[in-house]
């Protein structure tokens, strides 16, 4: 792999109408490798999830037969992201993605560079990748994705940090990857057992805790609880996954989707969001995805436990030092939303707002388009904190 740095791309493109396959796409282009040429003749035939999967499928194929590997496995992800639970083709995709994935960066793992572990959790295990700098280590930091995350497609980022001189422990939790894909584990809102988990296997200390997307959630329930955690960066946070759901509704449907929840009617719930799921592909996806990695089966079901995930209930016990990035145009969280994030977060140590611009390539969920630059800027955060922390207190006359 060449130097990581070269592995990032800026821009973000215009290739579907609809906004999670637009989103999905960059993501596939700026993180990934996927070819844009490739990607918008795709798009151009992707009507719903079912054409997105077979078009995924044949640039896969082709892309393989002509020896383009990193994108192959970017498209064999990507085709595996919108199969759901019970597809024949889901699992067989996945493995194929991980499969050619350790095959292609075989030289990193045989030489050391980065390392695999699995930490023992519930039944199951944690799946780790691992690095170290060549020289002393600035700080250890643990990364996790969110939602729809599996962590392969994060190894630019961890080997960019390695660069820069951090320790990185990149990590599955309950409900992402292989946790969920191979051992049936659902994601669960207390993420202060997986993160303890991680921690106590490796002995970290004072570490730096990032989360990408609802990881941003995750990651203020286990700053809240677990105290080795010293600094926290929530990477696109959403207020709540449930308020997320319904903020593109109309007005009488975000109001009236909670009553029915709190009146517990289960079977309206239903026929609602089947009817949804029939009518768009990004509710569809949503919600089959989304009992997938909770472990539920039905909309009600699913929408019960998403109401757990929010960051609200967690944001005042949140005493490290805390940064925040945000996006102008994120398709989950509105700009005005901000301030409702930034005041509950009474307690934290000191609080940073960072908000990514269309100017910097960068507007969108998870800055995608420009991850760089996001990575720079959580570099120079950390070396911040860490150079005051150095320093002895001013003497005061």
């Amino acid at each position: 792999m060449n130097r990581s740095e070269n592995y990032f791309r800026v821009g973000t493109h215009q290739l579907h109408n609809d906004p999670n396959f637009n989103y999905q796409l960059n993501r596939t282009y700026s993180w990934s490798q996927g070819d844009l040429l490739e990607l918008k003749k795709a798009a151009a035939k992707i009507t719903d999830s079912a054409a997105w999967i077979r078009e995924m499928l044949a640039i896969a194929h082709k892309a393989m037969k002509e020896e383009r590997i990193e994108q192959a496995i970017a498209y064999w992800r990507m085709a595996e992201f919108f199969m759901y639970d019970g597809e024949p083709e889901k699992i067989k995709t996945y493995d194929q993605a991980i499969r050619l994935f350790y095959e292609h960066y075989a030289p990193l793992f045989e030489s050391g560079m980065v390392k695999r572990d699995k930490v023992p959790y519930e039944s199951g295990f944690l799946p780790v990748l691992y690095t170290e700098p060549e020289g002393e280590s600035v700080d250890t930091i643990l990364l996790q994705g969110g939602f729809d995350s599996y962590m392969e497609e994060f190894l630019p980022m961890i080997l960019y940090l390695r660069e820069k001189g951090f320790t990185v422990y990149l990590f599955e939790g309950p409900g992402q990857g292989a946790v969920i894909r191979k051992q049936g584990i659902p994601l669960t809102h207390e993420w202060h057992k997986p993160v303890k988990a991680i921690l106590d296997h490796f002995k970290l200390n004072e570490v730096t805790l990032i989360g990408l997307s609802l990881g941003a959630i995750l990651v203020a329930r286990a700053a809240a609880c677990e105290k080795r955690v010293k600094r926290v960066i929530a990477w696109s946070l959403m207020i709540s996954y449930f308020d997320s759901i319904l903020a593109s509704r109309p007005k009488i449907v975000r109001k009236m989707i909670p009553l029915l929840m709190k009146l517990r009617s289960r079977s309206v719930i239903n026929y609602i969001f089947r009817k949804m799921m029939e009518r768009e592909p990004i509710a569809d996806w949503n919600v089959r995805h989304g009992c997938y990695n909770m472990g539920v089966k039905t909309p009600y079901d699913y929408l019960a436990k998403v109401q757990l995930f929010e960051y609200k209930s967690s944001a005042a016990a949140v005493s490290q030092d805390y940064l925040l990035i945000g996006a102008q145009k994120d398709h989950f969280l509105a700009v005005a939303e901000y301030k409702r994030i930034i005041d509950a977060l009474t307690n934290v140590k000191s609080m940073t707002l960072r908000l990514f611009t269309a100017q910097e390539h960068a507007e969108n969920h998870c800055n995608a388009g420009n991850g760089k630059l996001v990575l720079d800027t959580i570099i120079s955060w950390i070396n911040t904190l860490k150079n005051r922390e150095d320093k002895p207190d001013c003497i005061k006359t």
